[in-house]
């Protein structure tokens, strides 16, 4: 925050030089509205919100306002069980048909790595936006990016920033790109987008922190936008926020902002007032719900096969998932450790999806376990010693009540832990074999692609020999659970005590 301090001081003496020698005479006052929304993996959801709807949203505020702009928050091009398929281009030829201003880069955007979200900048007929994405190969940013956008609509510019947290490697981690730090790349592109003479600037960001109020209330930037549904768990939730800063927590909902200002740098007195929409309570616009039906009438035919069918309920709601053993997780564990004869396996929870529930007797059908594993994870087999295994445990119980996805699912091995320790302290025992596992031992341990590049945090095993096993290497956590569930036909999962939070049962 110091080093930010300085840097913002320096840049803000250049800010106001720059806007006194663009204009110091007041000028006509000017209005624009501008529509945000983000967070939309699914298509053809009526119960959260469809692409058609919000259509409609756009096109009722375009005929009011001939000067609206829609801006797309992202967050959407994965996980889902269609984008595991296309990588997220259905998403963009729909985005197509609602014909944004621009889009800003949220982690999901990386779900499929960064060549796929390369790819999806070509076929997208707006301006993707991430100011602080890197290539260091090429030292800019990665191709099809922009640093930042100006999008005109009549007499009226705003400049379009959109900034990741960089913590966001941690959750989807690259095989190239870095996140470069945010306030610098954002007074790097304010400076600019001054010069050329934009009337407002409006940021996107992907993760809230105090800091973009700081922006806000310094002058900065003009307007900021974010979308999370689970922002009540961010730790920041309940405290106040510039008037500018607008923030959705509804999934189902968009926002549209309405902007007036004075033209004169000086005298801007920008004012705003937002509309509060939910978007499922529009009727769809037909053209973009005939593009989502054709998408999902592709692959119906091959999702509707039903694999088998559970005699257990199983739940796979966020928090309970996150926070403790679970029975869907402790099969897709079992099954991965058999699979690849580990002896132990690990799978991080953010990797199971869906937010839902199944009922005693649901037949589950190749829709539903591509829907709960919508990830490419591809299976590795490696070399641990018994530290760096108790390593990952105590890492991934760093993250409790904070639903954080690294939270393990185990199989080979029980623990048990305090969840009122401090975080690094929780992990009471681990056992293998019904013996402490040994600091020194090297054991078979099976896991996910996605951990070993260090994915979540999990960075202790990046540099671990991987090991063959004797199956295909290339098939996909989904693929071995799918398969399993087929040739069990009745599955059970239950939870049987191999992990245990002393803190609840004494």
């Amino acid at each position: 925050m110091t080093q930010f301090k300085k840097t913002f001081g320096y840049f803000l003496k250049r800010l106001l030089l720059l806007s006194l020698i663009l204009s110091h005479i007041a000028l006509a006052e000017q209005r624009a509205t501008l529509i945000f929304d983000a967070e939309m993996p699914v298509i053809n959801d009526a119960e959260q919100g469809q692409y058609a709807q919000l259509a409609s949203v756009i096109d009722q505020y375009r005929k009011k306002d001939t000067n609206t702009f829609f801006i797309f928050g992202g967050e959407s091009l994965g996980p889902s069980m269609l984008s595991s398929m296309d990588r997220g281009a259905h998403i963009i030829d729909l985005l197509n048909s609602l014909k944004p201003s621009a889009m800003g880069v949220s982690k999901r955007e990386l779900s499929y790595q960064e060549d796929e979200l390369i790819l999806r900048t070509y076929e997208a007929a707006f301006p993707i936006v991430s100011s602080n994405l890197y290539d260091p190969l090429t030292h800019r940013p990665p191709d099809g990016i922009h640093t930042f956008a100006i999008l005109k609509n009549a007499n009226i510019s705003l400049g379009f920033i959109s900034v990741l947290a960089p913590e966001m490697i941690e959750k989807y981690p690259t095989n190239r790109v870095e996140v470069t730090s945010a306030e610098k790349a954002i007074i790097k592109a304010v400076i600019e987008l001054k010069s050329r003479g934009v009337n407002l600037i409006v940021l996107h960001y992907s993760m809230y922190l105090p800091i973009f109020d700081q922006l806000l209330e310094n002058g900065i930037v003009d307007l900021t936008l974010y979308k999370d549904q689970y922002f009540s768990s961010n730790p920041f939730y309940g405290a106040a926020h510039h008037p500018r800063n607008v923030i959705i927590e509804n999934s189902t909902h968009a926002v549209a902002v309405h902007l007036t200002w004075q033209e004169d740098p000086l005298k801007r007195n920008l004012v705003i007032t937002k509309d509060d929409i939910d978007v499922t309570a529009y009727p769809p616009k037909a053209s973009v719900l005939k593009q989502e039906k054709e998408y999902a009438q592709r692959i119906n035919s091959l999702l509707e096969e039903v694999l088998g069918t559970t005699e257990t309920p199983i739940d796979l709601r966020r928090k309970p998932l996150r926070n403790a053993e679970n029975g869907f997780a402790n099969l897709v564990a079992d099954t991965l450790r058999e699979f690849t004869d580990a002896q132990i396996s690990l799978v991080n929870s953010g990797t199971i999806r869906s937010n839902t529930e199944f009922s005693k007797g649901t037949l589950l059908t190749r829709r539903d376990i591509r829907t709960i594993l919508p990830y490419r994870n591809t299976i590795k087999l490696i070399e641990a010693n018994g530290q760096q295994i108790t390593d990952a445990l105590e890492y991934g119980l760093s993250g409790l009540g904070s639903e954080s996805g690294q939270y393990l699912q185990i199989s080979g091995i029980k623990i048990q832990y305090d969840s009122t320790r401090d975080v690094g302290h929780r992990l009471l025992s681990v056992t293998f074999n019904n013996k402490p596992l040994n600091p020194t031992k090297s054991y078979r341990v099976a896991t996910l692609d996605y951990l070993l590049m260090g994915g979540d945090g999990y960075t202790m095993f990046k540099d671990n020999i991987e090991l063959d096993y004797h199956q295909t290497s290339n098939f996909t956590l989904y693929d071995i659970m799918a398969n399993a569930v087929l040739q069990q036909k009745v599955i059970s999962p239950k939870t049987d005590g191999r992990i245990i939070d002393k803190a609840t049962t004494q």
